[in-house]
């Protein structure tokens, strides 16, 4: 493990590549997946009959031929059930080991942990990755950069604590704070191009970082391998961070057509996290505060759906998200990706296959890892589950998987 502070050279990060990559496919098992409907992730029709093989935590090939049976793999009859690749919920708030379990048994195998408090999610993922715990693969950023990113912030970076009592301003500023949570291990970055949605002192539609400070972002985070993530409700926020070249927007409530535009020509992905809505909506107490976050989430509902659907008509690329936690007892922590598929099938236009399509495919490009997870092909990590029933005839197939295997492991068994 590297010291906190110290950044590798390519060689020693190549090598903890292949090292991680070892650890995690630890328990892996050869597995043959026999007679299954396929939906591959790829947005191509299901195939019938199609067996997997799974040898060393990796897909070998995918096939209408049956293998031979050999000794110590794993032979499971699938009798014409569904396997699709794991789901990808490219916005979370994972921070403990207990709420990466519940995301993975959910067939969560890959999540983007966008927003991190005193670098749990960090500690959890290099837990996960060590095998000490079981998770998704976890794709983590540090604090979000903003101009008043709070006191965890500080306490995470102290150098910058000259502007406590003011605010991160300007572009070697904000390059040098990217700088620093690279240093410090984090795999995306996140810039506040707008205020958050949820608290009642913050408004949403305002702008935070200027487009010359998230360009800055960018450059820096790109220098060192890494893309940048703009959490962006307010149409200038959103059409600043276009701009400046990031490679997502999340939320987008309130993006115009202009800026739609602009984000299909330069490739950026939308993230709208459309189902943390529903528990942000609900009733939650009687306090000023509380109804004030309820009345503004029914405000939001209406142009965030038009956003998605004006934004699967230019053919931008949406992906699956919660924004939520998994956390026992935590608003978001109740939402699974498939809430989320739901929506966009019920509320945005999609077809079931479509919603599919950005839990796992699409999600996979938008975090740039698409080489190696997202879809169901020779070469690729395992990342597999298994429904019951087809979830292009009812999507809540999704909520509960029959199997979840991540990286060849079996890690959710329900075929009994």
């Amino acid at each position: 493990m590297l010291r906190i502070g110290l950044v590798p050279s390519r060689p020693v990060v190549l090598a903890l590549l292949i090292l991680i990559g070892t650890v995690a496919r630890a328990g892996a098992q050869d597995l043959d997946l026999v007679d299954a409907t396929l939906i591959d992730g790829t947005g191509a029709a299901p195939r019938t009959g199609v067996s997997v093989r799974v040898r060393a935590g990796r897909i070998v090939s995918v096939d209408a031929v049956a293998p031979t049976p050999t000794p110590g793999t794993r032979r499971i009859d699938l009798r014409g059930r569904v396997v699709l690749p794991g789901l990808i919920d490219a916005h979370a708030h994972i921070a403990a080991p207990d709420a990466a379990q519940r995301a993975l048994e959910s067939g969560v195998t890959t999540a983007r942990i966008l927003g991190d408090t005193f670098l749990q999610a960090m500690g959890t993922r290099d837990l996960i990755r060590a095998g000490h715990v079981m998770g998704p693969e976890l794709i983590v950023s540090s604090s979000i950069i903003r101009p008043k990113p709070g006191v965890a912030f500080y306490q995470a970076y102290p150098q910058f604590g000259q502007a406590m009592t003011g605010e991160l301003r300007g572009a070697e500023t904000i390059a040098a704070v990217v700088r620093a949570q690279i240093a410090r291990g984090v795999d995306v970055i996140k810039v506040g191009a707008s205020e958050r949605a949820g608290l009642a002192s913050t408004d949403p539609r305002r702008s935070e970082l200027t487009e010359d400070e998230m360009r800055a972002a960018v450059m820096a985070a790109r220098a060192a391998g890494r893309h940048v993530a703009a959490h962006a409700h307010g149409t200038s926020g959103v059409r600043a961070a276009v701009r400046a070249g990031v490679r997502s927007v999340e939320h987008g409530t309130y993006v115009d057509d202009e800026t739609l535009a602009e984000m299909r020509r330069q490739g950026t992905f939308f993230v709208p996290t459309l189902a943390v809505m529903s528990p942000l909506g609900d009733p939650r107490g009687t306090s000023a505060d509380d109804v004030a976050l309820q009345v503004r989430t029914y405000h939001m509902m209406a142009p965030l759906r038009a956003a998605v659907r004006r934004a699967k008509a230019l053919g931008i690329a949406i992906a699956a998200a919660t924004d939520g936690s998994y956390a026992d007892g935590d608003d978001t922590g109740r939402i699974r990706v498939a809430h989320d598929i739901e929506l966009m099938v019920q509320a945005c236009g999609f077809t079931p296959l479509e919603a599919i399509t950005a839990a796992t495919g699409t999600g996979a490009q938008a975090l740039d890892i698409a080489q190696r997870t997202g879809t169901v092909a020779p070469g690729l990590e395992a990342d597999l589950i298994v429904l019951d029933r087809n979830p292009l005839e009812d999507l809540t197939a999704l909520f509960e998987p029959l199997l979840v295997v991540t990286d060849g492991k079996v890690v959710v068994d329900r075929m009994y």
